[in-house]
């Protein structure tokens, strides 16, 4: 999934702000830190990736009215939103100063926020100047952080160098498996063959880490299901025997992001492996029906299948 354009990533923070004010302002609201839930997983994580920042637009607007924060508009802003404000405002000036932008993460008040700010600038600004944004992710002091700025990079040059998308992952520590299950999505959108052989390779690299295989697989599988299910399945077809069979699980549930219905019909076709792509299509459906995911899970006749399915959407 790629992030709004800015224009309308400014606009809905400019909407947001406005309300919170209001809000805060007559005792409506409570400002608190939201929690991060936990990811799904079938054995295995499904990563909270970042959101994949593009470039924002140009000083002085993109031609569509756009409007500019500035650092006044976000002292001005009450307290409790002002850190949404200087995020935003950071992102912006990105592109023409990282510095200045960097500059602008250090007004950010809540600890979290102010490194989630840092991991935006160098996302941000990673195309236009690689070694700066690995200076960047290098300097972040906090591990969590640190590796989702790396897995941030990874998935900002996913379309356009895949070996060092892929390679960033190395770093992102903790969101190692988040990393390769998402810049490998991406990097198969528009090269399969450069996916396939970086998952290939890890059957060897991590040959005693079954999770962090699985991942991968399943992540090309789950990003071209989105866009093609029959494109999908033609990668699966040249997945390790081993993990075939979660790499159909992947384009079930990205095939059922997009038509569930049309892609449990696609899941009868896919022979020994169709009840892998019917427990994806499930899981996913947990989110959106969890009624209807239970009774795809209990309709699975593969019982080792059936069972991992219904442990899933019961808890």
């Amino acid at each position: 999934m790629r992030s709004l354009p800015f224009t309308a990533l400014v606009c809905c923070v400019f909407a947001v702000l406005l309300a919170l004010q209001v809000a805060l302002a007559h005792g409506l609201v409570s400002v608190a830190a939201t929690p991060v839930a936990a990811p799904p997983s079938e054995a295995m994580a499904i990563p909270p990736k970042p959101a994949g920042l593009k470039a924002p637009a140009a000083e002085g607007g993109d031609g569509e009215g756009d409007e500019r924060l500035t650092f006044e508009a976000c002292t001005a802003m009450a307290t409790g939103v002002r850190d949404v404000c200087w995020q935003a405002l950071a992102r912006q000036q990105s592109a023409v100063d990282p510095q200045g932008a960097l500059g602008v993460c250090d007004q950010v008040v809540e600890p979290e926020l102010k490194l989630e700010c840092v991991d935006d600038v160098a996302e941000a600004t990673t195309l236009a100047d690689r070694a700066g944004a690995e200076r960047i992710c290098t300097g972040v002091v906090d591990r969590k952080w640190r590796g989702q700025c790396w897995f941030g990079v990874g998935l900002a040059w996913a379309e356009t160098d895949s070996d060092y998308a892929l390679g960033r992952c190395e770093h992102a520590e903790a969101f190692e498996r988040f990393c390769r299950h998402d810049v490998v999505g991406e990097v198969s959108l528009v090269d399969v063959d450069a996916g396939v052989a970086f998952c290939t390779r890890g059957e060897a690299e991590h040959a005693d880490d079954d999770l962090t295989r699985k991942t991968c697989w399943h992540g090309i599988a789950k990003y071209l299901a989105r866009r093609d299910v029959g494109e999908a399945a033609a990668a699966c077809e040249r997945a390790t025997a081993s993990w075939r069979g979660t790499c159909y699980h992947g384009l079930g549930w990205g095939g059922s992001e997009r038509d569930p219905d049309g892609t449990l019909a696609a899941c009868a076709g896919f022979g020994p492996w169709a009840d892998y792509c019917r427990q994806g299509v499930a899981h996913e459906q947990k989110r959106v029906d969890p009624t209807r995911a239970l009774a795809l899970c209990e309709a699975i006749g593969t019982t080792t299948v059936r069972a991992r399915c219904l442990e899933f959407v019961t808890r």
